[in-house]
């Protein structure tokens, strides 16, 4: 019976392992099958850059490219049309679910732990060698954990450094919630990675070299909440500093960055979208993005799905923003997908900026967020890391302390450490 038991055991870390390939030369890349395994955020910060040429006068003159469709009436469309199909949008927040991947391991999991109290089997460890295609043998050993959990831990080298590497791998459940961890040791640098997936709870993510050079990520699974704040030095160049946090209580999302390209971000959500970007690329110089079906004031919206000369919106068939007032129009109608989305992206100096462009009164229009205004968005900068700073704590751990290296190794599950530990 053991026999049958063993088989679903090497099919199971064959699965596992062969899936789990790691980028060698960082130790912040995740292994490729958890990282599609997790929809971690749906939003990605974008910038979209069009060049501008400068005459010898002061005035900068936007270059734009029109495609050569005709004009179509039928393509001028009502704004109810829009929100017809904006209002019924499905909710966009930044879940994190068991996707078809984690769930074939929890399945599996599951068979294991019927076979074992089938056959009552309590205890069990195996060292299985595993070919892959004649590239690569790997020796791993497989052990049910005192919590009946199912641990594989195997020994490799770096593909591109040949430096040695240690893998730890558990699956299990903790009360009843299903967990995935993951934990990697490039032992000569002495550096590490930690995954961690409790399914319906949280999503952790740790890179960890010393207090320079570390990455933390919290996903909270039950509110959306997202976390993360990354170090890395330079001995080139300015050392890279990023601080971001999703806050479902404001529906905000803050990003500061620092080092190369660096940047403040304020983005604000609701159930469907983003609805507002403000982007200051601090160089004096910033761009604003408006979710125009969250204002009022215009009546139509001509739908291209490229730059056309009648792109815009328009109230009693005048275009509100001149073509030299923005840098681009997104408006998009799909009935099948049920998204609508008109969109404008503005670029201007930060001190051209005033609270009438943020109310959209510039434009005579009125965005439907006043609290949206330029004390709002500087407060909400300001205060960021004093009002994140608690999440950025992993088991009682502060990764703002200092060195953490020891007491974070401390902290992690011991069925995944070194074999000799």
């Amino acid at each position: 019976m053991k026999k049958i038991y063993l088989s679903s055991i090497i099919l199971f870390i064959f699965t596992l392992v062969a899936c789990t390939q790691i980028d060698p030369e960082t130790v912040l890349t995740l292994p490729q099958t958890l990282k599609e395994a997790v929809t971690i955020y749906n939003e990605k910060l974008t910038f979209l850059i069009e060049s501008e040429s400068e005459t010898n006068s002061d005035n900068v003159v936007l270059t734009r490219f029109y495609n050569d469709t005709p004009y179509n009436a039928d393509d001028m469309i009502y704004k109810d049309i829009y929100l017809e199909v904006y209002n019924k949008q499905k909710d966009n927040s930044n879940h994190v679910y068991l996707t078809e991947h984690l769930l074939q391991y929890k399945l599996l999991l599951d068979e294991i732990n019927t076979l074992l109290v089938s056959y009552d089997i309590d205890e069990l460890e195996a060292n299985i060698d595993i070919n892959f295609q004649n590239n690569l043998s790997i020796e791993a050993n497989v052990f049910l954990s005192q919590d009946r959990g199912v641990v594989i831990k195997f020994a490799s080298v770096s593909l591109f450094s040949e430096e040695p590497v240690f893998y730890g791998i558990k699956m299990g459940y903790e009360n009843n919630i299903f967990f995935v961890k993951q934990f990697i040791n490039y032992t000569e640098r002495d550096t590490y990675s930690y995954f961690e997936f409790m399914e319906n709870v949280s999503l952790i993510q740790i890179s960890y070299r010393d207090e320079d050079n570390f990455r933390y990520q919290y996903v909270n699974q039950v509110d959306n909440e997202l976390f993360e704040v990354y170090y890395a030095s330079n001995d080139y160049g300015p050392s890279e500093y990023t601080l971001m946090w999703f806050n479902p209580d404001t529906n905000i999302r803050s990003i500061y960055h620092d080092g190369y390209d660096s940047i403040r971000h304020f983005e604000v959500f609701n159930e469907k979208t983003s609805i507002f970007d403000y982007t200051d690329y601090l160089d004096g110089n910033i761009s604003l993005r408006f979710q125009l079906l969250e204002a009022s004031g215009w009546d139509y919206a001509y739908l291209d799905s490229n730059a056309h000369p009648d792109e815009g919106v328009y109230k009693n068939g005048v275009m509100l923003f001149e073509p030299d007032e923005y840098r681009q129009f997104n408006v998009d109608l799909n009935y099948t997908y049920q998204f609508a989305n008109v969109g404008v992206t503005i670029d201007l100096k930060q001190e051209e900026l005033t609270n009438e462009i943020l109310s959209l009164e510039t434009y005579q229009m009125n965005f439907n967020h006043p609290e949206i205004t330029i004390d709002y968005i500087s407060e909400t900068f300001y205060n960021l890391y004093e009002e994140s700073k608690h999440l950025a704590v992993y088991r009682g751990i502060d990764f703002y302390s200092g060195n953490i290296q020891t007491t974070l190794y401390d902290e992690i599950d011991d069925d995944l450490k070194e074999l000799n530990d």
